[in-house]
């Protein structure tokens, strides 16, 4: 009798979750998660020096001062040697594929805390590397190092939000990792408008050194921030765990359910993974799905041409002719923000597939309308398609560059979670280094020219990217770890994932036994 009451109950809390998981988060919910939200906000600092360096190429390509010390004499204007353009793109993607790969080690060895401090050390050190350059060669040295160095922070950054994020407010925590990115784009673009008057070195070498202030914040606050509840569990310290999670999430959060979901989902991928948390066990069956799709969703930023949109912007309206490039770039990047802060509160009331599949679908559509405008070549058409590419950029960042980093944070199980976020920041890092090193060629007024129309080679290559993601990427919206390695588990259809109900059996009663085994049967976690 008492085991069919406790699976009554356990059925009843489940169909609760089911409900619960695909209702509209409220703004009041949200506000009673605000501690969290500043705490992810303050881990996200290291991404905003990711998005400074996305755009800084491109803008810096538009700077008179850097292209006389840096540039060459083509049609009696200066440009960046397609070449040299390469190898400053190189940096950047040599030291984020290579911290993505060596995150893992480096967080699993010595925790999510100790690896952000070497980020922060790393990447102060290599902007000041690029400040006192005077060659090509040293900039690319710079940007080696620094790149290394946020790139620990930007791999780690969206897992370590995924372990302490209650699932209620899961997506709106890891898509602040976009915004954070986005408004070092902007900030960027702001920089160097505002030094574009200058007519000395100084124009460029300001912007480049004002990417210290965010490493530079994360250093001074660290000694506040708790370690990962997660990585504790895993290194057999439940109660320093339980300790983080009232830290992060104040005084009112529920630890004993959150220590029984992370407890159990840990326990259960650890006596499923079989051989631990090897890197093939990423590639191998439920686990292996999982990592595909974040790996094409996040590959699908670079098919649908972001490097060309947020990278190059102000390059392209330079070569375009348009009157005041930087101001203008300056515009479409407060755009492209104000449309990461508009996917906030979609994220977790619309749900990830609707953004992610239909904003994939609106893009594509877009990069066709962008190229056919272009080959008109009139003033007009150049208008319309600085127009056109600003409200892109806006729909881009309100959707899949939002939205991908809740994917990437909370699709991959527990144990195996940084490798395979490592292996997605690979494999799209690699993607990237191949766009970045064709772009310039196509790009350049003395190589192929082709200006706005090479928005059609990323409408084909985006075209297969909406045929898998409508059928293959599933919708996890307010899934709790343990619900979301059960559908996996399962092998269900992506379209059955939404309405799933779950055995919450692990939760409820396992769970419980493995938490009472942690901590004794008359012991419970640290409130």
């Amino acid at each position: 009798m008492a085991d069919e009451k406790t699976q009554a109950h356990s059925e009843h809390v489940e169909r609760q979750r089911a409900v619960g998981s695909n209702r509209q988060i409220t703004w009041t919910e949200a506000w009673q998660s605000r501690r969290v939200l500043l705490w992810c906000l303050f881990i996200f600092l290291l991404p905003i020096n990711f998005g400074y360096e996305v755009s800084t190429v491109g803008n810096l390509l538009a700077v008179n001062s850097f292209l006389n010390q840096f540039g060459v004499e083509v049609n009696g204007t200066r440009e960046i040697r397609a070449t040299d353009q390469q190898i400053l793109n190189a940096a950047s993607t040599i030291g984020l594929f290579c911290s993505a790969f060596a995150t893992g080690f480096i967080s699993d060895f010595m925790g999510r805390k100790k690896t952000i401090i070497i980020g922060c050390v790393l990447c102060v050190g290599g902007i000041i590397l690029q400040y006192f350059s005077t060659s090509i060669h040293e900039l690319f040295g710079g940007k080696l190092l620094s790149t290394f160095g946020f790139g620990l922070g930007h791999s780690l950054g969206p897992v370590f939000v995924a372990e302490l994020a209650p699932p209620k407010v899961r997506g709106i925590c890891l898509s602040l990792v976009n915004t954070m990115i986005v408004l070092g784009q902007w900030v960027n673009s702001a920089a160097i408008l505002a030094c574009s008057d200058r007519l000395d070195d100084s124009a460029w070498r300001i912007p480049i050194i004002t990417q210290m202030i965010p490493p530079g914040l994360l250093l001074a606050g660290l000694p506040f921030l708790a370690e990962s509840p997660s990585w504790l569990i895993m290194k057999g310290r439940p109660e320093e765990a339980a300790k983080s999670f009232r830290y992060f999430n104040g005084p009112e959060f529920n630890v004993d359910e959150a220590m029984a979901v992370t407890t159990a989902a840990v326990a259960q991928e650890m006596e499923l993974a079989r051989t631990g948390s090897a890197w093939l066990d990423c590639f191998r069956g439920p686990d292996g799905r999982r990592t595909l799709i974040i790996c094409m969703v996040y590959i699908a930023q670079q098919f649908v041409g972001v490097n060309f949109v947020s990278g190059y912007l102000t390059y392209y309206f330079k070569l375009a002719g348009v009157t005041d490039a930087i101001a203008l770039a300056q515009v479409a990047f407060a755009i492209q923000l104000f449309g990461n802060i508009c996917s906030w509160p979609l994220v977790d009331r619309l749900g990830r597939r609707p953004m992610i599949v239909g904003g994939m679908i609106i893009m594509t559509g877009g990069l066709l309308v962008i190229g056919g405008i272009s080959t008109i070549g009139s003033s007009p058409a150049l208008k319309a398609t600085v127009a056109f590419m600003c409200l892109w950029g806006f729909l881009y960042q309100a959707t899949l560059g939002a939205v991908a980093y809740a994917v990437g944070g909370e699709t991959s199980s527990p144990l195996l979670r940084q490798k395979t976020y490592s292996i997605n920041i690979m494999s799209a890092t690699a993607v990237s280094c191949a766009v970045l090193q064709i772009l310039p060629y196509l790009l350049n007024t003395d190589e192929a020219n082709m200006g706005g129309k090479v928005c059609f080679i990323f409408f084909g290559l985006s075209l297969p990217m909406c045929v898998y993601l409508y059928f293959c990427f599933p919708e996890l919206k307010g899934r709790t770890v343990a619900e979301i390695q059960e559908m996996f588990q399962a092998s269900l259809p992506a379209r059955k994932f939404k309405n799933h109900i779950c055995q919450n059996d692990v939760v409820a009663v396992a769970g419980k036994g493995i938490v009472r085994a942690a901590y004794g049967e008359n012991e419970q976690p640290a409130r």
